[in-house]
């Protein structure tokens, strides 16, 4: 089993986000618990990519593995969130400007830690669909990160809620 990835709480923060698609995923309901929208990392590690790795690289490593979001991590840290649609959008804002001179990196493009949007694992396993339905419409973000607060300043990252995954689950008959 892979080892629980940590993130440094900075006071009034909020820290970042994972990914991974899996092979079958239920019909939910409104009142369905919310965790049965969560990727369990406990169940199904993260995905993963060093900060430094280029931009071209996380494009390839997302196509490859079939994912679209990748945690941005330094040693065992998460300092951020990746998705497809910030590598794309970044790349294209490139090309635009006539392919810069120097090659973007994951941390460059990422989500900071502080900036991606999170729930507390203790708050999301006494939620229901619906409160998760209302939080995605309320802020428009595409992603919630799931964290386990393991002490006061130290939480891990439990999982990972896909708002397009959701809104899937949600329209099976």
């Amino acid at each position: 089993m892979n080892p629980p990835f940590l993130l440094a709480l900075q006071p009034g923060a909020l820290p970042a986000l994972s990914p991974r698609s899996r092979p079958h995923q239920p019909q939910l309901r409104a009142a369905d618990p919310a965790v049965q929208a969560m990727s369990d990392f406990l169940d199904d590690p993260p995905r993963t990519i060093a900060e430094d790795a280029g931009l071209e690289e996380v494009v390839d490593h997302m196509f490859r593995l079939g994912v679209r979001v990748f945690l941005v991590v330094r040693d065992r840290s998460v300092i951020g969130l990746i998705t497809a649609e910030d590598a794309d959008a970044a790349r294209s804002a490139q090309k635009s400007n006539g392919g810069a001179a120097r090659a973007l990196r994951a941390a460059d493009v990422m989500t900071p830690a502080p900036d991606v949007p999170a729930i507390d694992w203790q708050t999301l396993q006494e939620s229901r669909i619906c409160d998760l339905i209302e939080i995605f419409e309320g802020s428009g973000v595409r992603y919630l990160v799931v964290l386990q607060n393991e002490t006061a300043s130290w939480s891990t990252v439990r999982g990972l809620i896909h708002r397009q995954r959701l809104e899937r689950a949600l329209r099976r008959d």
